[in-house]
């Protein structure tokens, strides 16, 4: 009963102790001031909302970009020198700009001098020092550019020499990855010696795991390639000996990054077959490749074994590559009868490939604006989408990635991933390769329809870059069908693109069946010309567009 008393006590109201025979109670005013409401509307009970100042938040982007704009602005000039030497006589003006374009920063110097061959920059802000000085040991023309900070050295300089601020210490993974490309460097011979990366000091030092390596990262490799490319010029020879190599799509990017290698070994790893090179291999790629060293691999025991001798190894080494002069350091001769042999394996076209196929001009301008505007929403913004599917439309994805050691989700972890709407997806994971499927009791798994179903799936997958600046690596084959009262459109799409957070690019088909868009349709209330009556998605291991048009 005094729990209950107690509890009475505290909910009953002033104005009901009030009442009470015997109570008295008192109102005194507050010591506190008042806020001068005059102006301003009373907040009472909830009926009004209260003013609050919009606190900055760092995740907006605009408010960000001003912020830091206006904290810029009001910051001191922090002047900092840099010595930089090595670059050839007559080529003083270009200096600049090529540091400018290699930093990948937008800034402008606040002074630049000459003096007996070399050039003291001066820029503003220690990180701005540090981008500079980190690109040491780039090529510039033909020799390797020194750049140091005016006081880091007691290397006598026609400037004298003066105090400046200290850099910034930390060293970042592309900074590591420099520093190890430089010491692997041979000016000389202009050779590359990749040889047993995972045993390199450098990288052991701040623990990247090269590629070949266990729980190697899918994003060191190509860095590696696009450093190596930016920061010497005219590499000959390559090599990647040892690195317990099962294939070479991690280090694929050489083909884009150094396509002019002439000598390239891959000697004692564990490529197993000629299918584990087929990411550097292709029409286009490697085109002035002289020299290949596969010895140590168990690829040619395999050949041996499977064709009696070696013969067959060294036809699908030309197969692979045909420029090849040498193979494991020795001479190629082919009779007439195994350059036949080869040519027919190659499957060279009879008829030369056109780029893309249009049955009219009006064909041609409504398959280009259409995938322009649908490329980017589905880059940018996916749930705009859903406007051009309806009821009756379908959707799929199929993959062929065999080159891939992504993790696939299986049983009860999958079905959770499914049933999570937020969750993103693999490629794999909704995969409708129907060549593939072992079952045949659910023919429709995977196949989405509708717009609700379509703009979830689409919203789940990877985020993706497709990077239509560069015509040259996309194919559009577009015609009308007669289907119905006003006919489709048939839009078939081929090229490359890559997930937001990989590197490594992929290849895909896509075709769609496009109809008018009804006028009162959501697909024409957002603005579209066509509905999507079906869309299908092939995703596959990368291969050149040269590749796959058998064109150099």
């Amino acid at each position: 009963m005094k729990r209950s008393t107690r509890k009475e006590r505290r909910t009953v109201s002033l104005a009901t102790r009030a009442q009470r025979p015997g109570q008295i109670v008192t109102v005194s005013a507050s010591p506190a001031p008042v806020e001068n409401t005059a102006e301003d509307d009373i907040t009472m009970g909830g009926t009004g909302k209260k003013q609050r100042r919009k606190r900055f938040s760092p995740y907006n982007s605009r408010e960000r970009a001003r912020h830091v704009q206006i904290k810029q602005s009001n910051a001191p000039v922090q002047k900092i020198d840099i010595l930089v030497a090595g670059f050839p006589p007559g080529s003083e003006n270009n200096v600049v700009p090529y540091l400018q374009q290699k930093s990948k920063k937008e800034w402008h110097p606040l002074d630049v001098q000459f003096d007996q061959g070399q050039m003291l920059l001066s820029v503003d802000g220690p990180v701005l020092a540090h981008a500079i000085t980190r690109m040491n040991g780039y090529i510039f023309g033909t020799q390797p550019l020194q750049i140091r900070l005016f006081n880091e050295s007691s290397t006598p300089s026609p400037f004298g020499s003066k105090e400046s601020p200290a850099t910034p210490k930390n060293t970042t993974t592309i900074d590591t990855l420099r520093e190890f490309l430089r010491s692997r460097w041979n000016a000389e011979s202009r050779y590359l010696n990749l040889d047993d990366m995972a045993s390199d000091p450098v990288l052991k030092k701040a623990q990247i795991r090269p590629p070949g390596a266990t729980h190697a990262s899918a994003t060191v490799g190509p860095a590696l390639m696009k450093l190596a490319g930016e920061m010497f010029q005219g590499v000959v020879s390559i090599s990647f000996a040892r690195n317990r190599f099962r294939n070479v799509q991690q280090i694929s990017t050489l083909t884009q990054f150094i396509p002019s290698v002439q000598n390239l070994s891959l000697e004692d790893n564990v490529i197993t077959s000629f299918a584990g090179l087929d990411a550097l291999c292709g029409a286009g790629k490697l085109k002035h490749l002289r020299e290949l060293i596969l010895r140590g691999n168990p690829v040619k025991d395999s050949e041996i074994k499977q064709r009696g001798d070696e013969r067959g190894y060294i036809r699908n080494a030309v197969k692979q590559f045909p420029s090849l002069v040498l193979l494991d350091g020795s001479p190629i001769t082919l009779s007439d009868e195994e350059k036949q042999m080869i040519q027919k394996t190659r499957r060279i076209l009879p008829l030369a490939t056109n780029p893309s196929f249009f049955d009219r001009q009006e064909t041609q301008t409504a398959a280009y604006e259409f995938l322009t505007k649908f490329l980017h929403c589905f880059d940018k913004d996916r749930a705009a989408l859903g406007a051009i599917y309806d009821g009756q439309s379908t959707f799929s994805v199929s993959t062929v990635l065999k080159l891939r050691s992504a993790k696939k989700a299986r049983g009860r972890q999958k079905q959770k991933m499914m049933d999570d709407d937020e969750a993103t997806v693999a490629w794999s994971d909704v995969n409708r390769n129907l060549a593939k499927i072992k079952s045949t009791k659910s023919p429709a798994k995977h196949l989405f329809s509708g717009p609700e179903m379509i703009g979830s799936v689409l919203q789940r997958l990877p985020r993706t870059i497709h990077d239509l600046s560069q015509p040259k690596d996309f194919i559009v084959d577009a015609f009308q069908l007669a289907m119905g009262e006003q006919g489709v459109l048939q839009v078939a799409m081929y090229g490359e693109f890559k997930e937001a957070d990989n590197p490594l690019p992929y290849s895909f088909d896509r075709t769609f069946l496009l109809r008018p868009a009804a006028p009162a349709s959501p697909a024409a209330g957002a603005g579209w010309a066509f509905t999507v009556l079906s869309d299908m998605l092939y995703v596959r291991d990368y291969c050149s567009m040269a590749g796959r048009t058998g064109s150099d």
